[in-house]
């Protein structure tokens, strides 16, 4: 996989993942001892399985819900793209990246993560 890639991912999942403080701290422990298992490129955007290797970080209760305030600007789409990040019994399950009626690029070159809540 393009290292690129990897490193906006990585980006993208750090600022998700800071988004609801009450929960960040093991968020980003599971995020730490993640494995993609497998990341699918759907031409608009992309899909990435995560395998949190430590079960015992799951969030209390063992929770489903998605976090997803986070877009980033790329400078060649014209409206940017959006993140959704899904946990699934309280543990990361998957990352997805969508476009907003715009071919996903070919190569991540510049972009900006915003929060379109934040002025």
């Amino acid at each position: 996989m393009n290292s690129d890639f990897e490193r906006f991912e990585t980006d993208v999942m750090k600022k998700i993942i800071v988004e609801d403080s009450s929960i960040a701290e093991i968020l980003k422990r599971q995020y730490k001892s993640a494995k993609v298992i497998e990341r699918k490129f759907t031409g608009v955007g992309f899909f990435t399985d995560f395998e949190i290797a430590d079960k015992s970080l799951r969030l209390p209760n063992s929770p489903n819900f998605e976090l997803g305030i986070t877009q980033a600007a790329f400078g060649d789409l014209e409206r940017g793209v959006g993140f959704v990040l899904f946990i699934r019994n309280g543990l990361i399950d998957f990352l997805e990246g969508y476009t907003y009626d715009e071919a996903w690029p070919e190569k991540i070159t510049t972009y900006t993560l915003i929060d379109p809540n934040s002025d």
